[in-house]
């Protein structure tokens, strides 16, 4: 009996060996985490790029001449446009919040004849923004962590140039020139997209007001004789690029 117990111990100490060696053969390979994710893209930091692109505008001119009568005329004032810009972007999350300054050269012109106010008399005006700028808040929203949609507002200013010549049938004419930078405010909208090493790509649209100047002419004896008065507005879409610094 004794032999017995001895040998039915043997063999299942055997079989133990037996299942224990299969397990160990059919344990897995030593556990590897899978790669961390790549860190998300950050927009924050200081950027610098350039634009290209088409402005349309309008340049109002009004006239009057004291006790006789009022002329106005709005012409286009159209061309390409091109220039710089620099900013600071701030992300929190998926909102963005960021400042950009910009400086554009401008190739916008326009003009036309028109009658005056006296009869037989005309005048003829020619008008260009040679160059402007803008200070602008940008607040935008990431579509996609690459992918921003934002607005934009601040104040703008510019360069204006005007000449206005009367001609009078059988006098002869007189030549009024106006040249001045005019400050105002701007409103617009852009997107922008990253595609990696900092660089990023922009398509943006803005409304420009330069504000109204007047002039008025006349003497101490007769007070005001005639009166121009000039407003420019302007509507700009460009195209641009950034690289990014920081983040």
């Amino acid at each position: 009996m004794r032999l017995v117990t001895l040998g039915m111990l043997a063999a299942t100490s055997l079989v133990a060996l037996a299942v224990g060696g299969a397990g160990a053969a059919d344990l897995p390979a030593a556990y590897k985490a899978p790669p961390a994710p790549p860190p998300a893209y950050s927009w924050s930091g200081l950027y610098v790029g350039a634009n290209v692109g088409y402005g349309w505008g309008k340049a109002k001119y009004d006239a009057t001449l004291t006790g006789i009568g009022t002329v106005s005329q709005s012409e286009d004032m159209d061309g390409v446009i091109g220039g710089v810009q620099s900013g600071y972007n701030y992300q929190m999350g998926n909102w963005v919040l960021g400042f950009e300054t910009d400086f554009q050269l401008s190739g916008q012109q326009g003009g036309s004849t028109f009658a005056g106010v006296l009869a037989g008399a005309t005048i003829t005006t020619d008008e260009s923004l040679k160059w402007f700028g803008t200070s602008r808040t940008r607040i935008g929203f990431l579509a996609t962590p690459n992918i921003l949609v934002y607005g934009t507002g601040g104040v703008a200013y510019g360069k204006v140039e005007d000449t206005a010549t009367v001609t009078v049938a059988g006098i002869g004419s007189f030549t009024a020139n106006f040249d001045d930078v005019k400050a105002g405010w701007t409103v617009g909208a852009g997107i922008e997209g990253a595609f990696g090493g900092g660089w990023s790509a922009k398509l943006e649209y803005l409304y420009i007001d330069l504000g109204r100047t007047e002039h008025t002419f006349g003497t101490v004896a007769l007070g005001t004789i005639a009166t121009e008065t000039r407003r420019a507005t302007d509507n700009i879409v460009r195209v641009g690029v950034n690289y990014r610094w920081g983040g």
